[in-house]
């Protein structure tokens, strides 16, 4: 993967901040009392730069979940192209996990539950965004699969029991987001650990026991 350029990473250092300014806001005022005004002079920047890096308000919001969300759908592509897809999942997850080893995150992903949980139109929302993430990276594991000579692709229920891992998967490192997050770092994952051994599945071939 080619390095970003200057521009491109002062780019994202703008949208960074202009995403930190309005979680802020949206903390502090509400999400549908801040307007994309409020975050723009918040930021130091014109309405008009602001529709340079988000095309909405909401976007600026579901900014910070789509880079973890397109971060955790890297670390599972770039696993070993004939990689069980239940192993490349479980190895993502604990790379999430590790990633959010820390006070900063852990602090980043609470704002975002509190400001979700005052707002049934942004919690609607985010369901809608789950669930193109959960169809998004099912269907790359399926093409992985089917692009995959030695495996039998004309099984015609693995494409629902891919997606069906992902949906899991994703399951787990939400409970564990949501319930263990004031626990030490291995405990954290001793837990995930242990949950996806308990729903590991039977097919040897997914990643299942031999």
């Amino acid at each position: 993967m080619p390095k970003p350029t200057l521009r491109e990473l002062s780019r994202q250092a703008v949208k960074q901040r202009v995403s930190d300014v309005a979680i802020d806001l949206f903390l502090e005022r509400g999400y549908e009392s801040t307007t994309v005004e409020d975050i723009a002079a918040a930021a130091g920047i014109s309405e008009r730069s602001f529709f340079r890096y988000f095309a909405t308000k909401d976007a600026v919001f579901f900014a910070r979940g789509a880079e973890y969300t397109a971060a955790f759908i890297e670390r599972v592509l770039e696993r070993p192209a004939g990689e069980a897809p239940w192993i490349s999942l479980q190895t993502a997850v604990e790379l999430t996990l590790t990633s959010f080893d820390n006070d900063v995150e852990f602090t980043k992903a609470r704002e975002v539950r509190e400001i979700l949980a005052a707002s049934p139109e942004l919690m609607a929302r985010q369901f809608a965004h789950v669930a193109d993430s959960q169809r998004e990276l099912g269907d790359a594991l399926w093409d992985r699969w089917q692009a995959d000579p030695a495996r039998h692709t004309e099984d015609p229920e693995i494409r629902l029991v891919i997606r069906a891992l992902v949906g899991s998967m994703l399951g787990v490192l939400t409970e564990v987001m949501l319930h263990a997050e004031d626990l030490p770092p291995a405990e954290r994952m001793r837990l995930v650990r242990a949950t996806l051994d308990a729903i590991r599945p039977a097919r040897a071939d997914l990643g299942g026991a031999p």
